[in-house]
């Protein structure tokens, strides 16, 4: 049902770019339109997140957030255009909207949604989406910002806008493809369609800011239909992922590499805003109002971005102290069942030597009872020599019976004792 209503719009834009002239009917299409396939991703992307835990989860619900931003950008140029019919005071709000969705969708496809292992790590990936998407927000600032709030020159504006947004959308490209590579069947389907889809989509927007830099470009014309079909591919893509699943997969190398790679990624953040800083500093070319825009912009976000390296480092030493705990407490109890171990083979030995004991032990035994019963039986000896035969029987009895207690206390030692050592790894 989605998908259809998508292609209906498509067919909508389609006939409005190819068959209107520029007015007011073609800039309704042209600004409705989007609104439509937008509001059908951000469904889709809700309905997907319901079946769905975890890292896919919040992989829709990033997914939720980008469209969010696109959304509020049409509307934008819906309101002033349709609804009050006059030209928006600035087109900020907007292109910074605009510039947020794939700054999201790219940190939607870092949790790697496909891998069953990328749940484990979230907290860490949280912190590495705020440092890295401030971080770019930071070079939206620097470059396009300042024109259009300073010195209201858009002719410098537009060009910085249309080239981040287009190397933004190019960097999620990069990601779908890496994760295509990796991955196979549904998943892999679905990040070549969204691949696809969203280089069609950036291409457009790119051609449609060039000719609105040459003053070619007006509402409802040919270059709303590459963006309409576009739109139509993210739909198709998005509309197919509504049972995927993460799979299972090898979690060492795979994390570590991440890891690795998120780290340098962070370094080289750092690193790069003091370079810019003095980039804008010696390149003279900019405006003095610009120039002290810039370089505060650059202290606030070296500050920003030091504070959330320092958090990170935090909650990375809380980890490790916790790993490290969960060692010491593996060891003690590793020692502990190690001495259990011990202590009951040296009883089973003790049980082993027992053993032999009284079996050494019993047989004289036997003998002494049995010739001291012939004796009892022998008439020719007199009565004292009769009640010291019965008195040896006696004293063999007894010793007998002391015998027996040994055996059935070395049973208790070998069957009952060792089981502890055993039975506690599993406890």
């Amino acid at each position: 049902m989605c998908f259809k209503v998508a292609v209906g719009a498509a067919i909508v834009q389609a006939i409005g770019s190819l068959a209107l002239k520029e007015g007011y009917l073609a800039t309704i299409i042209s600004d409705t339109v989007p609104l439509v396939f937008t509001f059908v991703l951000i469904f889709l992307c809700q309905q997907n997140s319901r079946s769905s835990a975890n890292s896919v989860r919040m992989f829709w619900y990033l997914n939720t957030a980008a469209f969010a931003f696109l959304l509020f950008s049409h509307a934008y140029w819906f309101f002033y255009e349709v609804v009050r019919r006059v030209p928006a005071p600035t087109p900020l709000f907007a292109d910074g909207s605009f510039f947020l969705m794939p700054a999201l969708m790219l940190a939607a496809l870092a949790f790697r949604p496909h891998s069953e292992t990328a749940a484990s790590d979230l907290r860490f990936r949280r912190l590495d989406f705020v440092f890295l998407l401030s971080w770019w927000l930071s070079f939206y600032l620097y470059f396009a910002v300042p024109w259009v709030t300073v010195v209201h020159d858009f002719n410098s504006y537009n060009p910085a806008n249309y080239y981040l947004v287009l190397a933004e959308q190019f960097g999620v490209v990069f990601a779908l493809v890496v994760l295509w590579h990796q991955t196979s069947g549904a998943w892999r389907r679905f990040y070549g369609h969204t691949c696809l889809a969203l280089v069609v989509y950036a291409l457009a927007n790119f051609l449609q800011g060039l000719a609105m830099s040459a003053d070619k470009y007006y509402s409802g014309s040919i270059y709303d239909l590459p963006i309409a079909l576009g739109g139509l591919w993210m739909v198709y893509a998005f509309a197919t992922a509504a049972n995927l699943q993460p799979v299972s997969d090898s979690q060492g190398e795979e994390s570590e590499r991440q890891g690795l790679w998120t780290a340098r990624l962070g370094m080289l953040a750092m690193i790069s805003l003091p370079l810019l800083a003095t980039y804008g500093y010696l390149e003279g070319a900019a405006p003095g109002v610009v120039i002290a825009f810039r370089l505060r912009l650059i202290l606030a976000a070296m500050l920003f971005l030091g504070a959330l390296c320092f958090v990170r480092l935090y909650v990375l030493e809380r980890e490790l102290q916790r790993l490290v705990d969960v060692t010491e407490s593996s060891y003690e109890s590793l020692k502990t069942i190690q001495e259990r171990i011990a202590l009951s083979q040296k009883l089973a030995a003790l049980g082993r030597l027992a053993a032999g004991a009284t079996h050494e032990i019993n047989n004289p035994l036997t003998a002494i009872f049995g010739y001291s019963g012939l004796l009892a039986d022998d008439s020719s000896l007199s009565a004292e020599e009769h009640r010291l035969a019965q008195d040896i029987q006696q004293q063999v009895r007894l010793a007998q019976s002391a015998i027996s207690s040994m055996r059935e206390a070395r049973g208790d030692s070998v069957v009952g004792k060792p089981l502890s050592p055993v039975e506690s790894p599993s406890r």
